[in-house]
């Protein structure tokens, strides 16, 4: 299949095929400070579109800082990242630091354009809100499996997927010990 010319070709084509969606976009070799722009910029589009309803609605007191939040996406972007190329690489996985962060940058791009979506459904279509975030969240894992695949290599994604599970589970525990182990804990659930 010939590399699509055009930039919005390529999201298209990671929507219908994220698998050679993934593999066009690895044919493109942007510096490497290009690709942690990409990243930054999608992380702050997410989180300004994000704070766009509460601000709106006037109800920002129970957000966090939009500073804090922000720094919080990226430093989980970079985690999830070198989980990617880690865990990859442990199965036989081919996929670098460099070209996993290219396809998170756009995966986050994407994911970005499906919260716009979102947010347009719930002020001119709310009655739709929950089909369209549970569409955006199966569009998410589908983009980033066949991402995964192109990156790494492999062939099954449903193999990927599963990987993917569990790599989210021992990630969320381990991160969540290291969180307790610095004095961070879980917010008290007041009796109802």
């Amino acid at each position: 299949m010939p590399a699509p010319a055009t930039y919005p070709a390529m999201l298209i084509l990671s929507l219908t095929d994220p698998v050679e969606g993934g593999r066009q976009l690895l044919t493109r070799i942007p510096q490497m400070s290009t690709r942690w722009m990409l990243l930054l910029a999608a992380v702050l589009v997410s989180v300004v579109m994000l704070y766009t309803l509460p601000v709106l609605t006037g109800e920002t007191e129970l957000m966090p800082s939009p500073f804090a939040f922000a720094l919080t996406q990226g430093v989980m972007n970079v985690i999830v990242i070198a989980a990617i190329t880690l865990v990859g690489q442990g199965f036989g996985g081919k996929g670098r630091f460099a070209d996993v962060l290219w396809l998170v940058g756009w995966l986050q791009i994407l994911t970005a354009g499906l919260l716009l979506v979102q947010i347009v459904t719930l002020l001119f279509l709310p009655v739709l809100n929950i089909p369209v975030g549970v569409a955006s969240v199966a569009a998410t894992i589908w983009i980033l499996v066949g991402y995964i695949c192109a990156v790494h290599g492999f062939s099954s994604r449903i193999a990927v997927l599963m990987g993917g599970m569990m790599t989210f589970v021992i990630l969320s525990f381990v991160l969540s010990m290291i969180l307790l182990l610095f004095g961070f804990a879980p917010p008290e659930v007041s009796n109802v």
